[in-house]
């Protein structure tokens, strides 16, 4: 939830922003679906690859979705797109912001910024496997949430539309980023009293990426002046990810360090998301 403070900002300034623009065409929306990874894995090698440690099981759904979603259009060609995305955890840490301006009627274009996470478990094998002659201090399971910041542009396709049925069709061009975390492993070697501290600091580094998304809407009924239906919304997301990281290592005292900066293999990464729900246009 530490991010929740990102999307209530950028939600609460555009809607300030807003005011007194010709606000107009306003929609709510409420989805569920699914989200499924996947992440390369490669043999280990002599340093950590955290990557190696991302959750993705190609034989299920990975992640539960739900999405809360509001847009509006203002200064008759510019539109605003947020949403609030939860995954099965329901911590509402995640979020997709687009502002967009309408070229024709066919053809828009427009930027944004997108927050995803994906979890890295387990990498405490790592340090079994690379030192076997050293005993773990600590034998707690070592998870964090792997939080991926993007910032992309994208042109919009109006492919259908008429009175009860719209498609349309984006395709996000950004760079995106893990953003910073830390693990520290205390060690200590078998019958002998020598310690070790390995300290990780993953870094922050854009790399490209791709994210063609897909938006069905059917029209059910109108009430008075707002109109009631069903979405379909899906996206892949592309790229070639690494995360690249400072170890430093202490042998015995802190003054016997050295520090390491391990630039990891990159590896294919992909996310595939499919949500389902209702929309409210007023």
């Amino acid at each position: 939830m530490r991010y929740l403070f990102i999307v209530i900002f950028q939600i609460i300034s555009v809607h300030l922003f807003a005011q007194g623009l010709d606000i107009k065409n306003k929609e709510f929306t409420f989805s569920f679906g699914f989200s499924d990874y996947n992440v390369q894995k490669f043999p280990a090698n002599d340093d950590l690859d955290f990557l190696n440690y991302a959750y993705s099981d190609p034989e299920i759904l990975d992640f539960g979705l739900l999405k809360l979603g509001y847009r509006f259009d203002f200064l008759s060609n510019f539109s605003v797109d947020m949403k609030l995305i939860m995954q099965s955890d329901l911590a509402p840490d995640n979020y997709d912001f687009f502002v967009s301006y309408r070229l024709n009627e066919k053809f828009g274009i427009g930027i944004g910024s997108l927050l995803t996470n994906t979890y890295v478990s387990y990498f405490e094998e790592y340090q079994y496997q690379a030192l076997p002659e050293y005993d773990l201090t600590d034998e707690n399971l070592r998870q964090f949430k792997a939080y991926d910041l993007a910032f992309y542009a994208s042109p919009i396709f109006l492919l259908i539309q008429n009175v009860r049925f719209r498609a349309t069709m984006k395709c996000d061009i950004g760079f995106s980023s893990f953003l910073k975390e830390k693990a520290v492993f205390y060690h200590k070697r078998n019958l002998s009293n020598e310690r070790l501290l390995y300290d990780y600091h993953t870094k922050i580094a854009f790399q490209p990426y791709v994210n063609p998304k897909v938006e069905l809407k059917l029209k059910t009924f109108e009430v008075k002046s707002a109109s009631v239906g069903f979405l379909l919304n899906t996206n892949l997301f592309i790229s070639n990810r690494s995360i690249n990281y400072n170890r430093t290592i202490q042998q015995w005292t802190a003054d016997n360090q050295h520090v390491d900066r391990i630039k990891s293999p990159k590896h294919n990464y992909s996310r595939f998301e499919i949500d389902f729900g209702l929309y409210i246009k007023w």
